[in-house]
């Protein structure tokens, strides 16, 4: 079943690792799209291994366990590979950032100065400890 990591997880796979996000062991969603025809098998799938999926993140004292797939049925999905990672395009990833500016400033600096083709304006700066 063809998938992709969106939301948090493509700007995690886009920067290679290197802008990661709400993770915590104990709370640990994961973003992928899915085809919409595919949501039922995709939810049959996760829960033989007792893991919820969920359309919106829901609060992990909500749920069994650490893990929650948070899926994004989608009529197609637009799949590009990073590192062998199935990812939404960069180009949606970074309309996404932008949309969550104060998260992911950082990040689209960074996408900012890995690929050519970006240009986001991001001025991420940390003040000196």
């Amino acid at each position: 079943m063809e998938y992709a990591y969106t939301a948090i997880d493509a700007v995690y796979v886009w920067t290679r690792g290197g802008y990661q996000v709400a993770r915590d062991p104990d709370d640990y969603p994961l973003f992928i799209a899915v085809r919409a025809q595919d949501l039922e098998d995709w939810e049959r799938f996760f829960d033989r291994f007792g893991i919820p999926t969920v359309l919106d993140r829901i609060p992990s004292t909500e749920i069994d366990g650490r893990l929650q797939v948070v899926v994004e049925p989608l009529e197609r999905i637009r799949v590009e590979t990073v590192d062998g990672r199935p990812v939404i395009p960069l180009s949606e990833t970074v309309e996404f950032a932008r949309g969550h500016y104060a998260t992911f400033e950082p990040a689209l600096e960074m996408l900012d100065r890995m690929y050519e083709t970006v240009e986001t304006g991001a001025k991420h700066r940390q003040d000196p400890a």
